[in-house]
Parts: structure tokens; sequence; C-alpha cells
């Protein structure tokens, strides 16, 4: 495999009159459109567009041949490709990967009914320690609208249909108050779960 690589200051077309059967894209910093040409016909896949690195066409056994690749760069890079037979293969990663485990949070758990009405109030207190929640509407028309910044509201509330919930777990966990507001008189069908 031949490898290929070219700095560009602007916007332009790279044409490489290389034949093979593999392509890779090794390396662009900006997405690219690539084009193959076999006899000067633009092949059946012909043309990507808005690609990245890691692009591969062709490979062992598939047969594609090429004798010319275009590269369409969208303004100043470089550019880096591999062009060879389909016997030799280049993969590669860059980067590095971080991996949380989040243990399970075991311990009991507080379930509580409330009421929500049409004026706005607290549903959950604050809760340093909150590990999980669950707000649950059971009613079968009202709709309630959360808060947890303020004072609840049909138009800055998170909204929870008839039938409906809302969670969080320990990944996005608000400790605040929950204020809460409904669209009926009274819905005493909502459920609390805190751990």
């Amino acid at each position: 495999m031949q490898t290929y690589a070219q700095t560009f200051a602007s916007a332009t077309t790279w044409e490489l009159n290389a034949p093979g059967k593999y392509f890779i894209l090794l390396g662009c910093s900006l997405a690219v459109t690539v084009r193959f040409y076999v006899g000067g016909r633009r092949l059946d896949f012909g043309e990507i567009k808005s690609v990245m690195a890691g692009l591969e066409v062709g490979g062992r056994n598939e047969g594609v041949e090429f004798d010319r690749v275009q590269v369409d760069v969208q303004a100043g890079d470089t550019v880096t490709i591999g062009i060879g037979n389909g016997q030799v293969h280049y993969n590669r990663s860059n980067g590095t990967v971080d991996v949380n485990t989040l243990a399970p949070v075991r311990g009991n758990v507080a379930q509580t009914a409330q009421t929500v009405t049409t004026a706005a109030a607290n549903i959950a207190a604050v809760n340093a320690t909150r590990k999980y929640l669950l707000i649950q509407n059971k009613d079968t028309t009202g709709t309630i609208w959360i808060n947890f910044a303020g004072t609840a509201t049909q138009a800055n509330g998170i909204r929870i249909i008839p039938g409906g919930f809302f969670s969080m777990d320990a990944c996005a966990l608000s400790t605040q108050a929950i204020s809460a507001i409904g669209d009926i008189a009274s819905n005493a069908n909502i459920l609390v779960v805190e751990g």
C-alpha cells in the first residue's frame, strides 16, 4: 500500500492518478468528498460525501478497481490517504477511552403520594443525599409540570402527561426541591419515589 499526504492552503480538488483496489482515508481535520474513477468513468459507488478519517473502500476479494481518485478539500487542511491492491489493510485508532463504571446504589427508598393542584407547590423537599427520583402521574386526565429551579408553571416546567413519569438517577440527578403545578383542580394521583 502506498501512503499519500498533501497539505492544502484553501478549498481544492486533489486528483491522484493512482490505480488500486483498496482506499483508506487516514487523516483529515475537515470532512472531505471522495470520488473514484476507472477508464474516465466514475464508478457506481462513485461519490462519497462529507466523510472523515476512517473511510475504507475495497478490500480483500471485493474486486473494486479504480485508476483515479479525487478528494474535495473544504478549506486549508492536511489530507492523508492510502491506496493499495487489497492485500494489505491499514487500521488504527487514535484517542483514549475512559470507562467509568457506576456501582449500583443500594438502599431504601421513600414512596409518597402527593396532590398537585392548579397552584404551584413543592412535592419534594431539597435532598442532598438523593440518588434516585421517580415522579409518576397516575391520573387519567390531568397533566402536571415540575420545576427544579423555582416555582413550576406550565411555561417553565417539565411536562408529565396522564399515565407518564419522570425519572433521574445517579448519572444526572438534582438534589433541589421540586415544585409542581397541574391543569386540574386536584390531582391526588402523583407518586414520588426518592432514594
